[in-house]
Parts: C-alpha cells; structure tokens; sequence
C-alpha cells in the first residue's frame, strides 16, 4: 500500500507543479496584457483585476501541494541546527506530520463548505459562480493533506 500511496502523491505532486507552473506563465500573459490594454490603448479588460485573481490562487494552492511532497512547505530548514538528535528530529516531524494532517483536513472540510455555499453566487466581471475561486482550498487542502499522509507512513524523509 505504501508503493502504491507513493506513486499516487508522486504524480499528484508533479501534475500540480504541471498546473501551477502553466498558471503562473497564464498571470505574466494576462498582466502583460492588461497593462499594455490599459497604458497603451487606454480601455483595460473588464476582467482585469478579476481573472488574474482567480489564477492566482488557484496556482497557489496547486503549487502548496508540490511543497508539501517536498517537505518544503511550511519549513525553514532550521531543526538540524537547533537539535541534533536524529530520533529526536524524526520524533518531532511525525509529531508535525500528524498535526499538517489534520490542519490541513480541517481546512480542506471548511473550504469545501464555503464553496458550496457561494456556487449560486457569482462573480462580478466574469459572472463566474464564486465557489470556483473558494473550491481551490479544499482541492490544495487536500492535496497537502495527501502528502502529509504519505510522508507519515513513509519510512525516509524526503529532501
């Protein structure tokens, strides 16, 4: 099971990066676009502010997913400098591992919440529902939350 979990966060990861990489070459090409609509022919697009929103953080939350894999999501590298303890170290990321994972699951359930509650809503230039921007959370959640999982039943940290 462990095999399998590991090839499934594996690709799920890079299919996120995939995704949040394509959403953040988006953003350059609809900022670029929008500044050259407003600065230049002087009518900027209706959905100037609206749609880069959106993409924004929905690359955001994608891209979480991938630091998470890498165990380099919320993390500043400093615990081996500060406890040298190896079983310590090891001790101390199950414990962190376990609370990401729920944290992380809680987040997930209230995000899921939110969206369905503004899907009838809609949003102001795009006329999009607005639970799309809210449903980012709960898909990033848990995404993060299926990598918190797996790194707590992995018997190697990854770096």
């Amino acid at each position: 099971m462990t095999d399998s979990l590991t090839s499934l966060c594996r690709v799920v990861a890079h299919l996120c990066l995939v995704v949040a990489g394509a959403g953040a070459a988006l953003m350059g090409l609809l900022v670029s676009y929008t500044v050259f609509m407003r600065w230049v022919i002087g009518a900027p697009p209706h959905w100037a502010e609206e749609l880069p929103q959106l993409v924004l953080v929905w690359m955001t939350l994608l891209a979480a997913v991938a630091c998470s894999y890498r165990r380099s999501h919320l993390s500043a590298g400093l615990m081996p400098l500060i406890i040298t303890s190896v079983s310590l170290q090891r001790w101390i990321n199950r414990v962190m591992d376990v609370v990401l994972l729920g944290m992380f699951l809680m987040l997930a359930k209230a995000g899921w919440d939110l969206a369905w509650l503004t899907m009838s809503q809609t949003t102001t230039a795009l006329q999009l529902p607005a639970g799309v921007v809210y449903m980012a959370v709960p898909v990033g959640c848990t995404g993060m939350a299926l990598m918190q999982l797996e790194q707590l039943f992995s018997r190697e940290a990854r770096s």
